[in-house]
Order: structure tokens, then sequence, then C-alpha cells
């Protein structure tokens, strides 16, 4: 990749992983009960996913213009990875918005916030891959990559954890509205992971051949 387009890929991942804390600030706040602030914060979350769309347009026009169909090719893919990171991301604040989460059963409430906890790992660790990569140092670009994959098996865990839960509390939640919001939260929590770990893997592979492997 040209430096120019490092710069971009770069400044993408860090768009990303700033709308993930967004939405980890967003969910601490309704903890809280400071529920007027995590709507304003998740409400820049959802606008910040706009801004991030734009970056990942630029990238692909300039991808079409790059050498190298095997970088091109992983290039693309990881920029998709992470625009589903970003999407998913955009879609848990929605549901956070929607949910009466302040009446939720304490062992959910607290579910969901280790979610969140794992998803800003997860991205966290992800940008840090990333950034490692554009700067040339492919074995901590690996080191990183493989921690994403770690976090993502941990929040498999926690999302069982969830599911349990749910069974457990659903008949305590009179509405079946929230009982799927709640399911469609947690899903999508998990699915930045697994988008994540996804996205490492293109790093990983770009980081092998960077080292010749």
């Amino acid at each position: 990749m040209s430096e120019e387009l490092s710069e971009h890929v770069l400044r993408y991942g860090e768009s990303v992983y700033a709308i993930v804390k967004e939405l980890k600030k967003g969910i601490d706040l309704v903890s809280d009960m400071r529920t007027g602030e995590a709507m304003e914060t998740l409400a820049n979350a959802i606008k910040a996913d706009t801004f991030a769309d734009n970056l990942r347009r630029e990238i692909l026009l300039e991808l079409r213009e790059a050498h190298g169909g095997y970088v091109r090719e992983r290039v693309a893919r990881l920029v998709r990875r992470l625009d589903l990171v970003s999407e998913y991301a955009k879609e848990a604040a929605r549901d956070l918005t929607l949910i009466p989460f302040l009446e939720l059963p304490a062992e959910l409430k607290e579910i969901i916030r280790e979610l969140s906890v794992k998803v800003v790992e997860s991205v966290e660790a992800l940008y840090n891959s990333l950034r490692e990569l554009i700067n040339g140092n492919t074995k901590d670009a690996l080191v990183f990559s493989h921690k994403v994959e770690e976090i993502e098996e941990e929040t498999d865990e926690v999302f069982l954890k969830g599911k349990r839960a749910l069974v457990k509390y659903g008949e305590i939640i009179h509405n079946p509205a929230v009982v799927y919001m709640v399911i469609s939260l947690m899903q999508s929590l998990e699915n930045v992971t697994d988008f994540a770990e996804d996205a490492g893997d293109y790093i990983r592979t770009l980081a092998l051949r960077g080292q010749g492997g």
C-alpha cells in the first residue's frame, strides 16, 4: 500500500474504534442512571458511523488505483470487516436507545456491561494490530491479532451466559418486545467481536506476507 492509503486505512480503523468507545460510554452512563447523557452519547456513536462510512468509500476508491492484487484484495476485505464492526456497534447503540435498561434485572444489566467491555477490548486490540501493521511492526501486529481472537472466544462465553439469563428472567420481563430487543443488543455486541476477529485474520495474513511467511 502507498503511504497515503495506509494512513487512510489507519484513520478509518481509529474512527471505528471511536464509535465502539462511544457505545461503551453510553452503556456506562445509562447504567449510572444518567439517561440524558447516555442518549446523547449513543446518538453521537450513531452519527459517527456516517463519518466512518465516508472514509471507507474513499479508501475503496483509492484501492481501485492500487497495485498488487493480493494486497489490494486483502485490504478491501479488511475494510469491509471494519465496516461490519462499525455497523453492529451502531445497531447496538440503536437497540440500547429503545430498551428500558434500568428496569432490567441486575444480572442482565451486568452481562450487557460485561459484553461492552469485551467489545472495547476487542476493537482496541484490533486497532493496535492495524497500527503495528501499518508501521511495519509485523511481529507486534500478529500478537495483537491473536489477542482479538482470544477476546472473541471470551465474548462467546459471556453471550451464552446472557442467553441463559434471558431464559431465567423471561417471565419477569412481561413485554416480549423487550426480550427481543435485549437479545438483539447482546447479539450485536457479540457480532462486533466476531467481525473484529475476521478483520484480525486479514491483518494476520498481511503481516505474515510482510514477513515473507
